[in-house]
């Protein structure tokens, strides 16, 4: 068995390090450390009054790799007059010293193990467990080396947590400027490691909070700004001049609508000007103009005695008064939402659903006093625009403010 274990001088007795690493393997397995926290080995302590069979243990691949020799694993045990293990007298299994029993496996117990407990880090990833336990060795007398690892692939990490017999080892230890190999070492007690540890992870966490917070509001302004977007179709606004003081805006629905739909008007008594928005598709107002102009006499377009003057709002001017309209539509929705809904709801009139909706920005001083169908804010008496202003009051809530319906790029 010896002999194909190429261990044939160990068996002749002739080599001591041999049996050291196979003592030391042992008891580490039965120590104060492992034993509390291995579950299958506290199972087998339960079969036979505490004593596991050298077959078992040579399941475990760290004792396996020192040797599987059975018969020089008993001698090893029994020449080593350990305090920690000893061995049956067929020199077959192997159990902790009764006269050795384990502390209690208590908070305070694992306190005083943490108390004299080292991190060290800066081994290389290749490392050995030998090779970190002769490094640890150095400092004083070790108990335990815990290599610690990445959970995916168990790959060593390049740090482990030492535990010393003594609280004056572990500290010689953490002091120690050696480090392993050529490579720079931290070492620290394991009490301030998860000190620094907890202290880094809370920074951690509140900077990725203010990083997801910073985003949210990022993404908050960007829907603001979505909102207030110019989304418009082309061409539907009609800027007509010279219409007289005395003409209400009842009036002027009444002519536009023989050309076409009209959607919109904004103007201000005593003034002489005014927006007409029709309702359809690109350029309707430039067809309207045109079909009120063939349909004039001389291609005059009269209103009241007056002739009037028109023209299509287009580029920057177009541009500006979507904008407005988006803008006040969206501070309308604010105001509502800041005021609570269900407060000022049904009330006709000054306010409420039936103004402002083009009366902001480019158009100060003016004020709404006419809508027609088509907008989704129309007002109305009849079941269906009541059905209508409760979706549009879900729609609000929610932070989708209406736009202008159609979209032209």
């Amino acid at each position: 068995m010896a002999g194909e274990n190429g261990n044939s001088g160990a068996a002749n007795g002739g080599d001591v390090e041999l049996d050291n690493k196979i003592v030391n393997q042992l008891e580490y397995y039965f120590g104060n450390i492992n034993l509390p926290r291995d579950k299958f080995l506290q199972g087998k302590l339960k079969d036979d009054e505490g004593w596991v069979p050298i077959d078992v243990l040579l399941t475990f691949n760290r004792l396996a790799l020192i040797t599987t020799d059975k018969e020089r694993i008993g001698k090893a045990v029994k020449e080593a007059d350990s305090e920690v293990i000893s061995v049956s007298e067929d020199l077959t299994k192997i159990r902790r010293n009764i006269g050795n029993p384990l502390p209690e496996n208590s908070l305070e117990y694992w306190q005083q193990i943490k108390a004299r407990t080292v991190y060290m880090k800066g081994f290389p990833v290749d490392a050995k467990l030998d090779e970190v336990q002769t490094f640890a060795k150095k400092f004083g007398n070790v108990e335990n080396v815990l290599m610690r690892r990445i959970k995916a692939d168990r790959i060593f990490k390049g740090s482990c947590f030492i535990t010393y017999k003594t609280r004056e080892e572990a500290e010689n230890a953490a002091k120690s400027e050696d480090n392993f190999a050529e490579g720079e070492m931290t070492k620290l007690m394991q009490d301030e490691y998860w000190v620094k540890k907890n202290r880094e992870t809370k920074e951690k966490r509140a900077a990725e909070k203010l990083a997801k917070l910073a985003k949210k509001n990022e993404e908050l302004a960007a829907k603001r700004a979505a909102k207030q977007m110019v989304h418009f179709t082309k061409g539907l606004i009609l800027a007509v001049e010279n219409v007289p003081k005395n003409a209400s805006v009842n009036e002027l629905k009444e002519f536009f609508n023989q050309f076409a739909k009209v959607g919109y008007i904004v103007h201000e008594p005593d003034q002489t000007n005014a927006e007409i928005r029709f309702e359809g598709t690109e350029d309707a107002a430039k067809t309207a103009w045109e079909k009120a102009q063939s349909d004039s006499e001389g291609g005059k377009v009269m209103f009241k005695e007056n002739e009037l003057t028109g023209r299509v709002l287009e580029g920057e001017e177009e541009d500006k008064y979507w904008t407005a309209f988006n803008s006040s539509k969206f501070n309308k929705i604010a105001n509502k939402q800041g005021r609570g809904r269900g407060r000022g709801r049904g009330r006709g009139g000054r306010g409420g659903r039936h103004g402002g909706g083009d009366r902001s920005g480019g158009h100060q001083g003016r004020k709404t006093v006419f809508k027609d169908d088509g907008e989704g804010e129309k007002e109305g008496a009849n079941g269906n625009q009541e059905k209508s202003d409760k979706k549009r009051a879900h729609e609000e809530a929610a932070g989708d403010g209406p736009v202008a319906k159609k979209t032209k790029e």
